[in-house]
């Protein structure tokens, strides 16, 4: 469902971005006027317009992708551990927490991430890691993950 919307975003980015290119006057129907209420359609520079639809999709782009990340991230949460953290263990005493880290894979993906001020033993810290391990391609770690991706 989500990648029909992305698809459907960019085809319509892809489209905005021709018209302004082209250099072209346009009116785009729905945009400051009503035709149904019988106004009249507003002219639109379509360059200006190109432009502002074109940062309104990257903005909801963008968002997309954070929600995504973040669906992930309570998929795998919700696989590990259930959202628990005291005193979880799994792995047979390898892995710790809410997000079930082992503690050298938290503090090798916490060097890589630029914050070794983790604390493997953190709830948040585990969050925060899960998070930026799944936006950096290493969602993988996790059996969970697949899983994650599909839920």
């Amino acid at each position: 469902m989500m990648k029909k919307s992305l698809k459907r975003l960019k085809r319509r980015r892809r489209f905005y971005a021709w018209i302004g290119g082209c250099g072209v006057t346009a009116m785009i129907a729905g945009i400051g006027h009503d035709i149904r209420a019988g106004r009249s359609l507003e002219r639109l520079t379509t360059a200006d317009e190109a432009v502002k639809l074109g940062a309104t999709i990257d903005s909801i782009e963008a968002r997309i992708d954070q929600l995504h990340v973040e669906r992930v991230v309570a998929g795998i949460i919700d696989c590990e551990s259930g959202g628990r953290h005291d005193e979880l263990w799994g792995d047979g005493g390898k892995s710790y927490g809410v997000a079930q880290f082992n503690e050298e894979t938290f503090h090798r993906f916490a060097a890589k991430a630029g914050m070794p001020h983790l604390e493997w033993k953190d709830r948040d810290d585990q969050i925060t890691l899960l998070r930026w391990a799944v936006v950096n391609g290493f969602g993988r770690s996790w059996s969970c993950y697949g899983k994650a991706m599909t839920g």
